[in-house]
């Protein structure tokens, strides 16, 4: 008979130690209730974990073969249409739990955000687009700017918001966001949901070479105008802390709110969290939940508000 697997042990011991860290590094930032949120997932066997993510797709959504190409997944519970390359499988319903269920970690728009039909929420890492289309059809938003440089992924949001008839409310950018204005590197070697910048690429990178945008920038560029009540949403495979670092003049006068991935990298919630305290101390700051899906648990997602509580 084979022993069991000390993953659940090591795991559970590796979160602990990140959880006490953050604790004395940050008071109050990651309360038990926080850190234990979908922490369930960490536990179950990876066997269990394919079995339930395949029971959970076929029993919320609709899948169809689209004739432009690719599938098309109806969620029933959001009433949402988006469209996926690839035969969907388990792990297509863990990347869209996050849109459907308000206690998955990765669940942007919880307390201390402030959402509504007056918000402009500006979506880096848009993908497919569903977490767009949330925003617009339950009015936490009223438009999102959505940057998709992956011309493979960025087409298959502009059907998804035309399937939804919410292109009205949806204006791509095909850019990437990163600490600087040029061109990066964009490697989209490691999966649908999973392309990357690299700021600086040798010279031997094989991926992508695309345009790119600080914030900063960008809302210099357009004259667009962000206040307290809007949301930057941030889920950029590992360059968040740079997209960051490219609004420091953004998050320093007109603090936005501001929901990023931490899950990315090991220290990422520690760095961010610092970072911005230190850029803009108006900031009420929450950290949730542990990853079950990266090589050792991190913290998922931090989320940054000025406004007052109720």
């Amino acid at each position: 008979m084979p022993l069991p697997s000390l993953r659940p042990i090591r795991d559970t011991l590796a979160a602990w130690r990140s959880w006490r860290g953050l604790g004395v590094a940050h008071p109050g930032l990651f309360p038990a209730t926080d850190a234990l949120l979908g922490y369930s997932r960490v536990l179950e066997p990876q066997r269990l974990r394919h079995w339930i993510g395949w029971r959970h797709l076929r029993a919320g959504c609709d899948v169809t073969p689209d004739v432009e190409g690719g599938y098309r997944i109806h969620v029933r519970s959001l009433g949402l249409d988006f469209f996926w390359p690839s035969p969907p499988d388990c792990d297509t319903w863990y990347a869209l739990e996050q849109e459907v269920w308000p206690g998955h970690p990765h669940y942007y728009t919880t307390p201390p955000i402030v959402t509504g039909p007056d918000i402009t929420v500006v979506d880096v890492g848009a993908c497919e687009g569903l977490f767009a289309f949330r925003m617009l059809r339950q009015k936490l938003a009223g438009r999102v700017i959505a940057f998709e440089p992956f011309p493979e992924m960025a087409a298959l949001l502009i059907r998804g918001a035309r399937a939804n008839g919410l292109s009205d409310g949806i204006r791509h950018e095909p850019l990437a966001v990163a600490g600087r204005s040029g061109t990066v590197g964009f490697r989209t070697d490691l999966g649908s949901d999973s392309n990357q910048v690299v700021e600086n690429p040798p010279s031997d990178f094989t991926g992508l070479r695309v345009a790119a945008v600080s914030l900063d920038d960008y809302m210099g560029r357009t004259g667009l105008e962000l206040g307290p009540r809007d949301l930057v949403k941030i889920d950029a495979e590992g360059a968040d802390w740079e997209v960051l670092r490219g609004a420091e003049k953004l998050i320093r006068e007109r603090a936005p709110q501001i929901a990023v991935t931490t899950y990315h990298t090991d220290r990422h919630a520690y760095e961010i969290a610092s970072w911005l305290k230190s850029v803009q101390p108006k900031y009420r700051l929450r950290l949730k939940g542990f990853a079950y899906w990266t090589p050792v648990p991190r913290p998922v997602l931090l989320q940054a508000s000025s406004i007052p509580k109720g």
